[in-house]
């Protein structure tokens, strides 16, 4: 598969996921959680999490985060096939806003879900790395996807 392909099975993925899987950690502890989820035009990810939640929590004391993001529909397996997944995984770096750096999309979430701000914070995920999973020859590999 060519990697244009892959960006738009990427992109595909994004587009139909309302969730996300964000996966935290303070060096010590890891969490993960269901987290709904917005983008702007550059491809940064935008959420609104209460400030004492764990993962809010895990940001401010380490900003590196992994995201998994999954498509309801995926082949099934077998031992002989080639395919891409219907997934993307991210490594990122993630930081909560303060409101003079919201930009328009995160005013414009604030205004339509009328979200008390505190207690919820704006939080932005900037993607290091985004990877595809596939399955070649029945095995699980991942290709790495330039998304810029």
């Amino acid at each position: 598969m060519a990697d244009n392909s892959y960006q738009e099975l990427v992109e595909k993925v994004i587009e139909e996921t309302p969730y996300l899987a964000l996966s935290t950690t303070d060096g010590t502890e890891p969490w993960v959680a269901p987290i709904e989820y917005f983008r702007d035009e550059d491809g940064n990810f935008y959420f609104f999490s209460t400030t004492d939640s764990r993962h809010a929590q895990h940001i401010e004391e380490n900003e590196t985060v992994a995201v998994a993001l999954w498509g309801q529909d995926q082949p099934e397996y077998s031992p002989d096939m080639t395919t891409s997944l219907n997934g993307v995984q991210i490594r990122g770096e993630a930081y909560r806003l303060s409101e003079d750096e919201y930009p328009e999309t995160v005013e414009a979430a604030v205004k339509e879900l009328e979200a008390p701000m505190p207690p919820y914070a704006a939080f932005k995920i900037e993607p290091r790395r985004v990877y595809a999973p596939i399955i070649e020859d029945g095995v699980n590999k991942r290709v790495e996807v330039d998304m810029r």
